[in-house]
């Protein structure tokens, strides 16, 4: 922070705000006391800033080099991830990538994500001879606990306050409490005393504090820094090979996924982009089922990439970055941007209902819906108007998301009124292009009507 702190005023750096003990991510917040994290809020492109932000975050890590740990929040430049059913076989997986890529003397940090517990103590009981001495495994179980947490004998009163007593062993705490555990004597159903490491045996070990899983599998990651990142693609080539070498027939049911840096915004692009084209398909589904046609969805679908033309646009003249943020209001605008063409071609199926020919029904269509579609618009683009200039306050999340959709809104607008019936006419209207016998036969088809 002594570091940074002085970069404020330069025209780039806002504010430096500090959190120890705490530090956010991806998959939430992570609070411990070895952890920590630094903001940084930087000035926008049209408020003078006028380096790259990842330019400004070399200087500060460059800044921070002598200080183990600190660094930009990038993911490192190799990275695996291993899924599967058998949390052993993705243990040894990750074991056998860690050793893999300790060969590589470019690389350094090689970690895991898995988390190890706190120590704990596996008592196995050893039934069979315990048996012999009329001991079950419950009541093994309830020696051991009384023996560390003892068993209560009652209750006395000492200055007017009850105090529980509570009988134990002597001596079973402390860091030689596991060796006096097997020193101690079980007493048996027949009042026998049997040592306690006749009847089981004491292992020390860890837990995972934490098992991941994606999409209903266990996952376990492995990454790397580099020093260059020319060397990354051989590395990559060389792990998946061993994978398929190795790996993979003893364990079927594993996948190696392989990741490294920006692999987490790549892996959300995808996902949001099976959102997209779900919810697309949804609307053309239900849009085939009312108007009861495989052509008319299409041509109210069209909204949707003139939509994403005006967001371009706007991205290009105001700087603003393309983010998640964008995206998600992208993904929201797809099903925005159609209502103003369904209002219009549904009139027009109407017209066409009541005998109206195809030219003259998107004619009265498009200037009787005129009213509608625009008030539709602004009311939604003035609703938004306020979030997106900064009234009362600029979000750096939720301005861009407005931006966005006022933008898309505006060129999906202009295209029901205009792109829309014309193409309504050029496709339907195939007897008004066809000279006289096309205007015989449409007052043929008005006369049956």
């Amino acid at each position: 922070e002594e570091r940074i702190m002085p970069l404020r005023g330069n025209g780039e750096v806002v504010n430096v705000l500090s959190s120890v003990g705490f530090r956010s991510g991806g998959s939430g917040g992570t609070s411990a006391g070895n952890v920590g994290q630094i903001v940084v809020d930087l000035t926008e492109v049209k408020e003078g800033r006028t380096r790259p932000i990842a330019v400004i975050m070399d200087e500060v890590k460059a800044l921070c080099a002598d200080i183990p740990g600190p660094g930009p929040p990038v993911s490192p430049p190799v990275g695996f991830r291993l899924r599967g059913d058998d949390y052993e076989a993705l243990i040894e997986a990750a074991a056998g990538i860690r050793s893999r890529l300790a060969g590589y003397p470019e690389l350094f940090n090689i970690e895991d994500t898995l988390q190890t517990g706190t120590p704990e103590l596996r008592v196995r009981i050893n039934e069979e001879r315990a048996a012999y001495y009329g001991i079950t495994v419950a009541s093994a179980g309830a020696f051991i606990r009384g023996s560390y947490d003892g068993y209560p004998a009652g209750s006395v009163f000492f200055g007017n306050e009850e105090l529980d007593v509570v009988v134990r062993y002597a001596g079973t705490g402390g860091a030689d409490s596991v060796a006096r555990l097997l020193e101690l004597k079980i007493p048996t159903p027949d009042g026998r005393l049997v040592p306690f490491s006749a009847i089981a045996e004491l292992e020390e070990g860890a837990a995972l504090a934490a098992v991941k899983r994606v999409d209903g599998k266990r996952e376990v990651g492995v990454t790397a820094e580099a020093y260059t990142k020319d060397s990354v693609p051989a590395i990559n080539d060389d792990v998946k090979a061993w994978f398929a070498e190795e790996i993979r027939p003893r364990y079927p049911g594993m996948e190696l996924v392989v990741g490294g840096e920006f692999a987490e915004i790549a892996d959300l692009l995808v996902q949001i982009l099976r959102v997209f084209l779900l919810g697309v398909f949804l609307i053309y589904a239900v849009l085939g089922a009312q108007f009861k046609s495989f052509t008319q969805p299409l041509l109210i679908l069209l909204s949707v990439p003139m939509a994403f033309a005006g967001v371009v646009l706007y991205l290009v003249l105001s700087g603003t970055p393309f983010s998640t943020t964008v995206l998600y209001a992208g993904v929201a605008l797809a099903g925005i941007a159609v209502n103003d063409s369904i209002v219009l071609i549904d009139f027009i199926n109407e017209l066409r209902k009541k005998g109206m020919t195809i030219a003259d029904a998107v004619t009265e269509a498009a200037a009787t819906r005129l009213r509608p579609i625009l008030l539709t618009s602004v009311t939604t683009i003035g609703g938004l108007l306020p979030t997106a200039v900064g009234l009362g306050g600029y979000s750096v999340v939720w301005s861009p998301m407005a931006s966005t959709i006022i933008f898309g809104l505006l060129f999906s607008t202009v295209t029901a009124l205009t792109v829309v019936p014309a193409l309504y006419g050029l496709l339907f209207d195939r007897a008004g292009r066809g000279g006289h016998g096309g205007r015989a036969a449409s007052a043929k088809a008005e006369v049956l009507s």
